[in-house]
């Protein structure tokens, strides 16, 4: 992960063993020349997928069209933006012949077009601003700079073309990407939207972070648990509540709150260092020997580009490697042709400079030897993760998962590998628990609950800081009756305390204690846990039901709908309200006014699949079964895993429907319109909120949004 103490230090061992390049024309030429066959091989690689379909050369592990072989989907927008900056620079310096304007043609179009699908805002703007640069210098460089510019390489039209692309369509881009990119997305069918901390949200944890430890922050990697507890709690009221993001807005702002004001501003006076290397290379040092000025050129400028994205982003390993091997390779340049500047230690003449090197060889030798069995044995256990768990949903059994879990386990001891496999622990615990009494394996229930137990403990253990792993332990003690075993109440009390402490605005928590609040019988703390949970999220689906069958089964039902009713005059535009009222009203049989609560409900949100699902149940009691076949049909979208919706499904085909009953739990979840996958958060819809920000540019921003009309609800009598 690129913000641990050991990726920062790896990222200073490249560019210390770029300096090997150091005079050595003919190996920067090689590297050159392989980095070049790289791009070709992977915009290749890409088109080919982009034309026949995500299937080809997926290798069972790039099964979207937005996976790349170099990382994220703007990772490679990252990179097809320096492939047309380095090949637009080599254009002006080199006469290419055809062979060679073929292949800077094929590069430029097809990292425009990737580029275009992406439309990551930020790259544009560098791209616009640098190809404008370089096109009036081109324009100027025989007219009134003829006197003053010491490049005797003619304009090449073919290079200068190449510009005028670049420019027009960064231009197209930068003033109207929503509308640009709305035609491309549509085109291809692929519209990708990864979304993370807006830079005020980043710089309020910051401003937090500090407040407790100004100097070194909350330490290396850890910005998901100062999101946590530090996040604003206005985002509750948003799509992205119960996300919790691993770094900020970029790359440099999240180094302030990992490795406080000391690495932040070590890491600034770095980029400032590289910049002064860069201009004493190339503006105020006569070099001599043009091929080394190129290189020169080329590396200073690429990692020049690199380093300033992570001012706005966050780039994945590969990037910031390649980062780190340009500002080696741009140092290497500088000692090159700066001769003052150059140590030279001769251990062929001396015996202690020679026993020295011998040493470090060795520790070199060693810890590198080490370093990659420990990142191969990392890479190879989460590979076996990814295909366990691509396997389990696509209906592994549960010993066979466990299997692989374990096997990623040995490999690299990571919490989330053990929680998995507690997890499954949990649910063959909830499988027995569903069984008739006689039919349990009382044994087999113990055993399994000792295992689950352990691994939940373990988890913790690796990772304390994780709510979720205190939160899976005390699902296992759920299970335990109190009556049964002492103190086990306190502790599972002890345990929900523990996690509201490092997550301290979510509400879910909340809700998951009165659950079990309401299975151990204490209701009024259920009710004051709801009513705390609905306080910090005034549109928690869970928390509402929740309430909703707790007024049901206390016999305040009528006092219920008054009040869900005067709440709906003061947020007309909760849908969730309606929801909650539309289930109150269900139960008192009052069927029409459910109805128009729940339909009020989905014209709020269209994507509200609890809704769906109880409109459903209210049409069937209203012997309205097509009409509730429609709405089973569009929640089984968003719930292909529900069994239960499954099998309602098919009673309801097969005419013999039979009312599910009611629990402390609702029976569908809403379709994801966020995920997270190796660390990037993607969204389906646009942030309604200024808290996080999207990092590419929304397609169709502004059409249809401003002529649309916000709907008005009418409350259900």
């Amino acid at each position: 992960e690129v913000h641990t103490v050991g990726f920062m230090t790896l990222l200073g061992i490249v560019m210390t063993v770029s300096l090997a390049f150091t005079g050595a024309k003919a190996s920067v030429s090689r590297l050159f020349t392989a980095l070049g066959i790289s791009a070709i091989l992977l915009q290749t690689f890409h088109i080919l997928r982009l034309m026949f379909g995500p299937e080809l050369f997926d290798f069972q592990i790039f099964t979207s069209q937005t996976v790349s072989l170099i990382g994220s989907f703007n990772d490679l927008a990252i990179f097809s933006g320096l492939v047309i900056l380095v090949t637009l620079i080599v254009l002006q310096q080199l006469t290419a012949r055809i062979w060679g304007q073929v292949i800077a043609g094929f590069l430029v179009l097809s990292s425009l077009l990737f580029l275009a699908i992406v439309n990551f805002y930020s790259i544009w703007v560098i791209l616009g601003f640098m190809s404008l640069l370089m096109a009036l210098y081109l324009i100027s460089k025989d007219t009134w700079l003829k006197g003053v510019t010491t490049d005797t390489v003619p304009v090449s039209r073919f290079g200068l073309a190449m510009v005028g692309l670049v420019c027009l369509v960064s231009a197209l881009f930068v003033i109207s990407g929503d509308f640009a990119g709305g035609v491309v997305n549509r085109a291809t069918g692929i519209n990708y939207l990864e979304i993370r901390p807006s830079l005020s949200a980043t710089l309020d944890v910051t401003k937090a972070v500090i407040a407790e430890d100004a100097l070194f922050g909350v330490g290396p990697n850890r910005f998901e648990d100062a999101w946590r507890q530090y996040k604003n709690p206005v985002i509750n009221q948003t799509l992205f509540w119960n996300t919790s993001f691993g770094a900020g807005s970029g790359y440099v702002p999240t180094l302030f709150v990992t490795t406080g004001i000391v690495g932040g501003l070590l890491f600034l006076l770095f980029l400032l260092a590289f910049i002064y290397v860069g201009y004493k290379t190339l503006f105020a040092t006569k070099i001599q020997d043009y091929g080394w000025y190129l290189v020169g050129t080329v590396s200073f400028i690429s990692a020049l580009y690199l380093w300033a994205i992570t001012l706005v982003y966050v780039p994945g390993t590969t990037i910031l490697l390649l980062a780190a091997l340009m500002t080696g390779v741009a140092f290497a340049v500088y000692v090159t042709v700066s001769a003052q500047s150059g140590v030279q230690i001769d251990v062929s003449t001396n015996r202690q400079y020679g026993l020295l090197l011998i040493a470090v060889v060795l520790v070199v030798i060693i810890t590198s030897t080490l370093s990659v069995i420990g990142l191969t044995k990392q890479y190879v256990a989460n590979v076996t993760y990814a295909d366990t768990v691509r396997a389990f949903q696509t209906g592994a059994d549960l010993a066979k998962t466990d299997e692989g879990l374990l096997r990623s386990q040995e490999l690299n001891t990571q919490d989330i590998f053990v929680a998995e496999r507690a997890s499954l622990r949990l649910a063959e615990l909830n499988r027995l628990s569903s069984l008739p009494a006689e039919e349990v394996d009382e044994q087999r229930f113990a055993s399994v609950l000792a295992e689950g137990v352990g691994l939940a403990e373990l988890a913790i253990s690796l990772d304390p800081t994780n709510p979720n792993n205190h939160m899976l332990l005390s699902s296992f003690y759920g299970l335990l009756d109190p009556s049964q075993f002492e103190g086990i109440q306190e502790r599972n009390q002890a345990l929900f305390a523990r996690a509201r402490e490092l997550d301290p605005v979510n509400p879910i928590y909340l809700v998951q204690l009165a659950q079990y609040q309401a299975r151990v019988g204490d209701l009024a703390a259920t009710r004051a846990s709801l009513l705390e949970a609905i306080n910090i999220k005034n549109n928690y689906t869970d928390a509402l039901f929740l309430l909703s069958q707790l007024d049901i089964q206390e016999g305040k039902t009528e006092d219920a709908i008054t009040v869900t009713r005067s709440i709906i005059s003061l947020e007309p535009n909760n849908p969730t309200r309606y929801f909650q009222l539309g289930v109150l009203l269900a139960t008192t049989n009052n069927l029409p006014a459910a109805v128009t609560a729940f339909e009020t409900a989905i014209s709020l949100d269209t994507n509200y699949a609890n809704a769906r699902y109880f409109l459903a149940l209210a049409y069937l009691d209203l012997e309205r079964p097509e009409d509730a076949l429609t709405q089973l049909k569009i929640v089984e979208a968003s719930n292909q895993e529900n069994t239960s919706l499954k099998t309602l499904i098919g009673e309801v085909e097969s005419g013999n429907y039979a009312r599910p009953e009611s629990t402390f739990e609702v029976p569908v979840q809403n379709g994801d319109v966020v995920s997270q996958e190796e660390g990037v958060t993607t969204s389906t819809e646009v942030p309604d909120t200024t808290l996080v920000a999207p990092v590419n540019r929304p397609a169709g921003e502004g059409e249809e949004g401003d002529a649309a009309e916000e709907p008005t609800p009418s409350t259900p009598e």
